[in-house]
């Protein structure tokens, strides 16, 4: 028979696991609430825009921190910031992580609006929808892009996971992220997004002083 001691001691140990995964169960449940409400903080400062792709995104073309541009489809007043008038160029970056399978992920990072008038004003903008190109007619004009589709978004919408963005592109986006939305390409394919897809995106002012570095 075990003595008293024994299973004492052995109580505890098969006892640490549990505590350390119950700690960790409530550090993550911390992490998801703290979020959570850095993205409620953010989402009452931020107000719908419709952008224009200005050129194709190839994963297995673009490196990671190489500059993309959308242009605003209409005028936009940010709260607590200046109007962006309609044609502004909003500037992203790209960003790959490390260890990813080349071309099968990568995030897009919005950080600048350059003004007409020569200002450039930092921004925080979150991808809230896609739409892919879209032509109208049997002369196929395209439709103006920006006008492809409204922009609903709401600041009770904190999260967006929008499955086919473009054929086999799944996005994702948190508006708690620095990151404006990641794009990940299913079966075995590459990330690629053609010129004039339309992003949909909540903005505001950025609060970050690193933003447009």
């Amino acid at each position: 028979m075990k003595s008293p001691k024994f299973l004492a001691i052995a109580a505890l140990l098969s006892a640490v696991p549990f505590a350390l995964r119950a700690q960790t169960g409530v550090s993550q449940d911390n992490d998801a609430a703290s979020d959570a409400l850095a993205g409620q903080q953010e989402a009452v400062h931020m107000v719908p825009a419709n952008t224009a792709l200005l050129q194709t995104i190839d994963a297995n073309k673009i490196a990671s921190g190489s500059e993309i541009r959308v242009k605003l489809a209409d005028k936009v007043k940010l709260q607590n910031g200046p109007e962006l008038g309609s044609g502004t160029i909003l500037v992203g970056t790209i960003v790959k992580e490390d260890g990813e399978p080349t071309g099968s992920k990568l995030a897009v990072r919005f950080t600048q609006a350059n003004l007409k008038s020569g200002q450039v004003v930092p921004i925080k903008a979150t991808i809230v929808g896609t739409a892919q190109p879209k032509d109208l007619g049997f002369e196929g004009y395209p439709i103006t892009p920006g006008a492809q589709s409204p922009n609903d978004w709401t600041a009770q919408t904190l999260r967006v996971e929008q499955i086919n963005t473009v054929s086999h592109i799944n996005m994702h986006s948190d508006i708690a992220s620095d990151d404006s939305g990641v794009f990940v390409a299913s079966g075995n394919r590459d990330v690629k997004i053609p010129a004039r897809t339309e992003f949909k995106l909540a903005i505001a002012p950025s609060t970050s002083a690193s933003a447009g570095e």
